[in-house]
Formats: C-alpha cells, structure tokens, sequence
C-alpha cells in the first residue's frame, strides 16, 4: 500500500510540475502574439510616452491569467514574456519594465483563483482590492525607476506622474480592475458550478478501462480527458511554432532546412520505439514517456514545413516511418490474438478438467 501512495505521489508531483512548466510557456506565448499584434504592456511607455486613454489588450489578458495561475506562475511568465518581446522587438532589454511586470503579476496571482472561490461575495471584493493595490504599487514602481532614470526636476517629476504612473492606473482601471474581475467571476460560475469529466473517445482514443493512458485539463472543477500522446503531440508542434517565429522574426530568416531534415529524422524514433514496444506487449508505457515522446514527435511535425527543399527524401522518411507504424500495429494484432487465443485453450482445458 505504501508503494502504491509513494507511486501515486510521484505522479502528482510530476503532473504538478509539468503543468505549472506548461502554464507559464502558453502564458508567454499569449503574451508575446498579442503583444506582436497590439503591443506590450511596456509599450505604451517606452515608444508611446505621451500621455493617453488606451485599453491595455495585453494587461487585461495578463491579469486574467495571473489570477488563474498564481504568483510565482505569473512573475516567471510576465518577467520573460516582456523580456523576449523586448529583446524581439526593441532589441534591447528594459530590465525595470521586465521586473514591473512581473511583480504586477506576483500581486495580482497572490489571491489565486480556486473553484467555487466567486459564490461568496466578499471573495469578489478581496480580488477587486488585490487588483487595485497591484495596480497602485506597479505605478509606484514606474515612477520610481522612470525617476531614476531621468534629471531630476519638479517639472520632469510631474511629466512622469502623468505620462508614466497616473496612465498606468488609468489603463488598469478601463482594462483590468473591473473587466478582468468580471471574467473570473463568469469563469468559476461556467466552470465551477458541478463537477465534470469530459471523456470522449474522440479525444482519448481509449476507452475508460484504459484511461492510463490518457491525461487530463483541469478548468475550474470540469476535468477534459485527452490522450497523453497525441496532447504531447499538439503541445510539441504548438511550441515549436512559437520559437520558430520567434527566431524568423529575430533573425529574419526561415529555419535551416538542413536542421529540420535531421529533427524529423531522429525526433520521431523514440515514439516508434516507446509506442512499438508497448504495442508488442514487451512493456508498458507511462504517462510520461508518453507525453515526452509526443512533444518531440510535434516538434518534428512542425519542423516538415521547412524541408522543402529536400521534397524527395521528406515523402520517403514520412513512407518509412508510416510503414513501420502499420508494421507494429500489424505485428502487435497478431501478437494480442496469440495471447487471447493461449488464455481460451487455457479457460477450455480448466473447464473440462472440472468435469
């Protein structure tokens, strides 16, 4: 029994961690697209530093989020999101506008959302003021170092104070103080209201008798089961798209095809080899093998859109691959009904020996 709880511990531990790793990668990634498309929360203060009435778009998301996931989620997350934006798209790092954000972040993700935490009114109130005081001390925060780093001078001092810290909390105001708190609030009622498990074969690929190998989102309290695989899969070429953006945009160049040939000649392998073996009945895969050799398999997916230049062998590795596929399935088929076939012989024997 102790080893079944040391066991189920561990999982925890590593489903804990790789959730929390996987939260702050798609909260960077949602950062830096929407920032690409409207501009960062630094933005607006370091190329816009006039004075003016704006929705902060990425503010509003980034605090949503930040309730969502936490506050060390959520200083990680800001802090390397607006730095990789920064170092993208400014090509130089304004470290006080990485640390603002991410402590903004910390604040607002210290009360973090837990289900059902809305029905209560006074949990609606505390988040308000959680929202405002991160509002306050991240404008404090701007007028501190936009200070430092300018001549001092009542007259700056004042441009700063309006340019800088009283546009901040007017920005939060319009964007975040009260939109994101109603977001939440529609977010644990839509999510939290009942518990529920989302298990359809169309996602899981197995049936509940096999649901080992699945895994499972959590929304509030409404859990949606996928196959560990295949999320490992989608996860894999979703990153893989976004750093390669990320240097296409940096560097100004497409991703060498050479490079791609050899990631989607050696990245695939260690799936065929996870997934054959457990199909030849000579193991049993984990959950996290699973989601490993999946991640490395939609890397290599996504990497097919680089190798153009090398058509000819790409159709013939994907051939082969396929085809060794087809083999271990065929080979795993023959393999189970073998199996059946011994245990019924077996059921027969036992029966006739009792008569």
């Amino acid at each position: 029994m102790s080893k079944l709880n040391a066991k189920s511990n561990k999982k925890n531990v590593l489903r804990t961690i790789f959730m929390n790793i996987l939260i702050i990668i798609f909260i960077i990634m949602c950062y830096f697209y929407l920032s690409e498309a409207i501009g960062s929360i630094s933005y607006y203060y370091i190329v816009e530093t006039e004075f003016s009435i704006i929705f902060g778009g990425t503010l509003f998301l980034f605090t949503f989020f930040s309730i969502l996931a936490g506050p060390i989620q959520s200083f990680i997350s800001g802090f390397l999101a607006e730095m990789l934006y920064q170092f993208v798209f400014y090509r130089f790092i304004y470290f006080e506008w990485c640390i603002i954000i991410g402590i903004y972040g910390l604040i607002c993700g210290i009360y973090k959302y837990k289900p059902l935490k809305y029905y209560d009114s006074m949990k609606v109130y505390y988040t308000f003021l959680t929202l405002v005081i991160a509002s306050f001390i991240s404008a404090l925060l701007i007028i501190i170092f936009q200070t430092a780093t300018m001549n001092s001078g009542s007259i700056v001092f004042e441009e700063i104070f309006i340019n800088f810290g009283f546009k901040f909390i007017l920005q939060a105001l319009i964007s975040t103080i009260f939109l994101v708190l109603l977001c939440v609030v529609l977010y644990d009622r839509l999510l939290s209201s009942k518990e529920r498990y989302l298990y359809y074969l169309l996602l899981t690929h197995h049936p509940i008798s096999a649901s080992d190998h699945t895994f499972y989102f959590q929304f509030g309290r409404t859990k949606v089961y996928v196959c560990s695989r295949c999320s490992g899969v989608i996860i894999g070429g979703i990153i893989a798209m976004f750093f390669t953006h990320v240097i296409e945009l940096y560097y100004g160049t497409m991703i060498n095809a050479e490079i791609a040939l050899l990631v989607i000649i050696f990245f695939p392998i260690p799936g065929l080899i996870d997934w054959g073996t457990q199909r030849l009945l000579l193991r049993k895969s984990t959950t996290e093998s699973r989601l490993f050799t999946g991640f490395i398999i939609g890397v290599a997916l996504h990497f097919l859109t680089f190798t153009y230049q090398y058509y000819f062998i790409t159709i013939i590795l994907i051939t082969l691959y396929f085809g060794i596929l087809f083999l271990l399935m065929y080979l795993g088929h023959r393999k189970e009904m073998k199996r059946l076939s011994q245990k019924m012989d077996q059921l027969s024997s036992e029966e006739l020996s009792e008569i």
